[in-house]
């Protein structure tokens, strides 16, 4: 007698859930078409695979992965299969976090009316204004011309007050275009405060507040091209906590998202402003160094790697300790014959080979610094 094994039965599960979505095995006319049911097949085989739950985000990390509608997200989630052997829960919501940082079609959408709408209101005040400035200045050339035919006391008198007249409306008309005028900035300010705003939050962090991989990638392309410029030296390392998921597993998610914002603070204070931090996913940091050699790079970094594991940190609440947290990294710099994403993945090879070798080591990639 064969005894079905857990594994087994969610398998069975699986392809039963599947096949109920496909309208079971018989095809028929209201049935998916082929490329459907592979869609459908795929992500199947991704959640259980990597022992996903069926929740609503994996559901749309896994479409979004086995559709490849979206480059950076794959990418991640290879790094991180590759990495772990599988994709892990906090792993998963990290990547699908980064990967909705962007501005929303629909929010975008809404910032984009309100921008016409307060240039439409500004261009109907100066419209407005234009036409009563020139009804004001007919009118009162007609009433000059008219008070220089009259003799008498009288008639001077009438054509002096239909001009004080026309005096003070234009004063008013000038005085209510200047009160429209006014509302009209005090949007556009709100507007572009919405906008500094909005550009904030889609390249920032928000668990660490530092900028993410799309400020990362911007601004990676800047300095490429401005190193190319100016001839300066550029380099960059990539960092990865060691043993994070056994820190999640341990002491769980929220104190692994402690420990994520305390390397993130110490590396941002060994920047010292004078390079870009940025969190590259999960527990991946990357730092650009502009103006700085290879070398430089990693005596900045290695710097940081000896102050963290000196350190010995504790649960919030007891103080029972952690134990040591450490990472590593890799560090490359900018060849005349490289871009960005090349540099990057130099260093990302380096990474791993600190990894490989027994954590808590920064390397150089090969042909970079005097120890490439």
């Amino acid at each position: 007698m064969t005894t079905n094994r857990p594994g087994d039965r969610r398998t069975n599960r699986l392809i039963h859930a599947v096949r109920s979505m496909l309208g079971g095995d018989d095809a028929d006319a209201d049935a998916p078409d082929q490329s459907g049911r592979d869609l459908f097949e795929r992500i199947g085989v991704f959640l259980f695979t990597n022992q996903l739950e069926p929740l609503p985000s994996h559901y749309e990390l896994a479409h979004a992965y086995c559709l490849g509608s979206n480059r950076r997200l794959r990418f991640a989630v290879d790094r991180a299969i590759a990495r772990d052997g599988r994709l892990t829960d906090e792993v998963a919501e990290a990547i699908l976090a980064e990967t909705r940082s962007e501005l929303s079609a629909e929010a975008l959408s809404k910032l984009i009316d309100e921008a016409q709408l307060g240039l439409a209101s500004i261009a109907g005040v100066v419209k407005q204004s234009g036409a009563d400035a020139q009804a004001y200045g007919e009118a009162l050339e007609d009433k000059v011309a008219g008070l220089s035919r009259e003799d008498g006391a009288e008639g001077g008198d009438q054509s002096l007050a239909a001009l004080v007249f026309l005096t003070r409306a234009m004063i008013e008309k000038t005085r209510d275009a200047e009160r429209q005028l006014r509302q009209t900035d005090k949007r556009i300010s709100a507007l572009r405060s919405s906008l500094v705003e909005a550009q904030r939050v889609a390249e920032s962090d928000p668990l660490t507040g530092l900028a993410n991989r799309r400020a990362f990638e911007s601004q990676l392309a800047r300095a490429v091209h401005a190193a190319r410029g100016n001839g300066a030296p550029l380099a960059l390392a990539f960092c990865d906590i060691d043993n994070f998921k056994k820190i999640n597993d341990t002491h769980g998610h929220e104190v692994g998202d402690r420990v994520l914002k305390y390397v993130a603070r110490l590396l941002s204070d060994i920047s010292n402003d004078a390079c870009h931090v940025s969190r590259h996913g999960g527990e991946e940091f990357v730092i650009l160094f502009e103006g700085k050699t290879a070398d430089q790079a990693f005596e900045v970094v290695d710097d940081a790697r000896r102050t963290l594991a000196a350190r010995r940190l504790g649960l919030k609440d007891s103080g029972d300790p952690i134990g040591q947290v450490t990472f590593s990294a890799g560090v490359a710099e900018l060849h005349n014959d490289e871009n960005g994403r090349t540099m990057l993945r130099n260093a990302d090879t380096a990474l791993y080979r600190a990894k490989r070798h027994g954590r808590n080591q920064v390397l150089m990639a090969e042909g970079s610094g005097s120890g490439g």
